[in-house]
């Protein structure tokens, strides 16, 4: 088993780390509700759980803190959904990779034969996707432009379309 630092980034100066006051009230107010939902959650383990239940515990605590700050439960299984496949993909953006793994995901809820897990990368998927169609840099702006070049052409010349 590999055990992961939880020391601090040193690689970045602590003073030119700056969040909004908004942001930095939201995660403390996350941090402590967090903890509350921990403590509660610990009470319903047996004397000595195994590393999976404490897992699942962990993993209701914060399910139940982000429905706790106002995302409903769709959003937050899409929003550990994108997070999940953002990891697996590392921010390669939309690929054809990513979209044809979408529609596999589609198929197989169609047919009944999805897993929860996969429902969760399915609903991450989808949002990356929205997000790639939602973007500037996804409209076709180079035709736009031609087709406005030409139109200011005609209007210098006196031609109508």
């Amino acid at each position: 088993m590999t055990t992961k630092s939880h020391e601090p980034d040193r690689s970045v100066p602590r003073e030119s780390i700056s969040i909004s006051s908004d942001t930095d009230l939201w995660i403390r107010q996350y941090i402590k509700l967090v903890e509350l939902h921990l403590l509660e959650a610990g009470r319903d383990l047996p004397p000595e759980p195994g590393v999976s239940e404490s897992q699942e515990a962990a993993a209701r605590a914060v399910f139940k803190t982000f429905l706790d700050s106002g995302l409903d439960r769709n959003a937050v299984v899409e929003l550990l959904g994108r997070v999940a496949v953002e990891e697996q993909s590392r921010g390669a953006g939309w690929t054809d990779e990513l979209n044809q793994r979408r529609f596999d995901l589609i198929d197989k809820e169609f047919q009944g034969t999805l897993t929860p897990g996969e429902s969760l990368e399915l609903a991450g998927l989808t949002r990356i996707m929205r997000d790639h169609v939602d973007t500037e840099a996804n409209l076709p702006l180079e035709g736009a432009r031609a087709l406005y070049q030409k139109l200011l052409q005609l209007k210098s010349t006196g031609a109508t379309p």
